[in-house]
């Protein structure tokens, strides 16, 4: 029995190397249309890979922007241009005493921060940096804003308050400067002055990919010190309110511009404009965009995807037609129905199979090209994932299955007689 098993399985690998083999060289011969088949489904998974790759960058940029402003928060910006309303005015400005009116006469808000920001050289006694993102945030900032440290700390409230040129730094921008030391109680020089690393906070983008988010590459430092050090005033660039319940966001957001306008009314501030942004609406409107990506990407995807498959049963159609003979000759001399059902079910797969590779190499490299683009944020930046190409692999054999099926089923269905007759 076992000696009969293994002249079975010898018998069906050496019919299944020349099915193989015949539907190699009838693609070979036909390498013109197998070709251009193979490019078409080149030019749909293209799409598909690289679209799922920007959508993917999105959403990772979606996260950034939501870690960056704090998940539950009101924002609020000053638009100081002189406006029509009073173009003689003083123009408007948010300052610490702005954030203190909220916080005190509001009761929609159980923390709150005020940050101000500057673009610096860092440099250390064995490395430098590019201009780093220098953030200045008042003392619950790190907290409103959803980041951790890692190790070490936060800067203390009376260092905050005093202005101390202490820093906590984003995780790759402390892997940047140190590399495998720890950048605990290390001082570093931003711009012309001396800080001491006292914290380094967990990663927010993805290590494993290399991809880091905007706040990993920062620093953050007590709001008067960049104050002092980069700015030469004490105004707030960008307030942040963190709520007591999403659902009082469009209450809230009436009563801050109703205190803030009567906190620059005292001040004769008459001229610019406060934006207040409500984030779950800001959710709603990124969540409505990356919705519209998706669909771009499965309508153009799938568009591209279709217009392959049509190529690939075209061309094994006109193969069937072309080969009767040949396919009655193989069945004449003992040719299963199955053999002849595989071999052409092989090319349908080799043609879609050919074409995905390279689409999903082509993705790569357009997705690689578009990392040297300045104009992308590093956030957004389309990545290609080893799960992105396994899924399209998948769907490349669906879709060569697909296409063969039909062209495959007819040419097993050919009658030797008949054939043989005809030719």
């Amino acid at each position: 029995m076992i000696t009969s098993l293994a002249r079975r399985l010898r018998a069906d690998s050496v019919i299944a190397v020349n099915i193989l083999g015949e539907a190699v060289a009838s693609l070979y011969s036909r390498r013109m249309q197998a070709a251009l088949s193979s490019f078409g489904i080149a030019t749909g998974i293209t799409a598909v890979v690289l679209l799922v790759s920007i959508v993917s960058g999105v959403h990772r940029y979606l996260l950034e922007t939501l870690g960056a402003i704090g998940g539950n928060v009101i924002q609020v910006t000053a638009s100081p241009q002189r406006s029509t309303r009073d173009p003689r005015g003083f123009s408007v400005t948010m300052r610490l005493s702005d954030l203190d009116a909220l916080l005190d006469a509001s009761p929609y808000f159980d923390a709150g921060m005020a940050e101000n920001s500057a673009y610096a050289p860092l440099r250390t006694a064995r490395r430098s940096a590019r201009d780093t993102y220098v953030r200045g945030t008042t003392n619950d900032g790190l907290d409103v804003l959803g980041l951790t440290v890692a190790h070490g700390r936060s800067f203390l409230a009376a260092e905050g308050d005093a202005g101390a040129r202490v820093a906590v730094l984003g995780a790759d921008l402390a892997q940047e400067l140190f590399a495998q030391t720890s950048p605990v109680g290390q001082s570093l020089v931003v711009g012309d002055w001396p800080f001491v690393v006292v914290g380094v906070l967990e990663w927010v983008g993805d290590p494993t990919a290399g991809i880091p988010a905007q706040s990993d590459g920062a620093i953050y430092v007590p709001f008067a010190a960049v104050a002092s050090a980069f700015r030469g005033n004490r105004y707030a660039q960008t307030l942040r309110l963190r709520l007591r319940s999403p659902e009082l966001a469009d209450d809230a957001v009436t009563e801050t511009k109703r205190i803030l306008d009567r906190e620059r009314k005292q001040r004769g501030e008459t001229s610019g404009e406060f934006q207040v942004t409500n984030t779950i609406d800001r959710i709603g409107q990124l969540a409505m965009v990356l919705t519209t990506i998706k669909l771009v990407v499965g309508l153009v995807g799938g568009i591209g995807l279709f217009v392959g498959a049509v190529g690939v049963a075209n061309v094994l159609l006109v193969s069937v037609r072309e080969r009767r003979s040949e396919i009655g000759v193989r069945r004449a001399i003992g040719a299963t129905r199955r053999a002849v059902f595989a071999g052409f079910l092989i090319e349908a797969l080799a043609m879609t199979l050919t074409g995905g590779v390279a689409g999903i190499a082509a993705a790569w490299a357009l997705a690689k090209i578009a990392n040297f683009v300045p104009q992308i944020p590093a956030g957004a930046r389309p990545h290609i994932s080893l799960a992105t190409a396994l899924a399209a692999v998948i769907l490349l054999t669906m879709v060569g299955l697909v296409a063969g099926v039909g062209p495959a089923r007819r040419a097993a269905a050919v009658p030797p007689a008949e054939a043989l007759r005809a030719d």
